[in-house]
């Protein structure tokens, strides 16, 4: 998955990882680790982050085929 959006959007919005770690409640550390690519953060993190950035969250769920 593909979290650039994050920080693009972060950067746009002139936020710090800091900012958006206070806006949210989450640790420094787990955005760090999200803008990285790193990590595999929760639908309820990547609600917090979306909402606070002003951003839309939609899951998509796709049979996999065997």
């Amino acid at each position: 998955m593909d979290y650039s959006i994050i920080k693009e959007r972060r950067a746009l919005l002139g936020l710090t990882q800091q900012d958006l770690a206070d806006y949210t409640g989450l640790s420094l550390r787990i955005i760090k680790t999200i803008e990285a690519g790193k990590g595999n953060p929760s639908v309820a993190t990547l609600s917090k982050i979306a909402a606070t950035l002003g951003l839309e969250l939609a899951l998509k769920v796709k049979e996999i085929v065997k």
